[in-house]
């Protein structure tokens, strides 16, 4: 009788060591975090780890680059179908309560992790595509007259900020509740911030 042989799913490890790194970074922090606990968390080998990864710092752009990646996928993804300033910031307020809600752990990532610690040369997640994006569509907004004139930088973080202090408070467990059910009011105070 032949030994059984294993079957080794690389994508499945990939995805279990990506998982089990953002869940101990979020909880420890970047720096309290080593490969052995990575290890010991994924039930994936050192050896397998360095071979997907190279090193933990390695890991650790994969994982953000991913992270962010995903984040602007589903936005893009969901402006499609939107045509107004409105809409389009709408969108991006329902995609973050929706991530806050569903995927709490991945939200404390964009929200709470200081990047800068561990990957000096990563841009702030304020200066990344997702919030390009927004300052974009208040430049658009301003233009057609549906957003108030005036210094389109202070006009997103107005909007983006009214947007992400909810998601901020209902992950230190301040604000109870599904966010998705709260987006309607939310939403209208956001806009009202910035609104021709």
């Amino acid at each position: 009788m032949l030994p059984k042989l294993r079957t080794i799913d690389p994508e499945k490890k990939y995805h279990q060591v990506l998982d089990c790194a953002l869940e101990l970074f979020v909880k420890n922090g970047y720096h309290r975090v080593a490969i052995p606990h990575i290890v010991e968390a994924s039930g994936v080998s050192t050896g397998a780890i360095y071979n997907l990864f190279g090193n933990k710092e390695n890991l650790a752009r994969t994982l953000h680059q991913q992270i962010l990646v995903n984040f602007q996928s589903e936005l893009t993804a969901r402006l499609a179908n939107c045509d107004t300033a409105y809409d389009k910031l709408r969108a991006f307020a329902e995609l973050v309560y929706a991530e806050t809600d569903r995927h709490p752990i991945t939200m404390e990532y964009l929200l709470f992790m200081k990047h800068a610690e561990f990957m000096d040369d990563m841009a702030p997640i304020c200066m990344t595509g997702p919030f390009r994006l927004i300052r974009q569509i208040v430049i658009d907004g301003m233009a057609n007259g549906e957003i108030r004139q005036g210094n389109y930088f202070i006009s997103a973080v107005s909007y983006t900020g009214a947007i992400l202090r909810p998601a901020q408070l209902k992950l230190e467990c301040v604000l109870e509740g599904s966010l998705s059910e709260m987006a309607e009011e939310l939403i209208a105070n956001a806009w009202a911030a910035i609104k021709a």
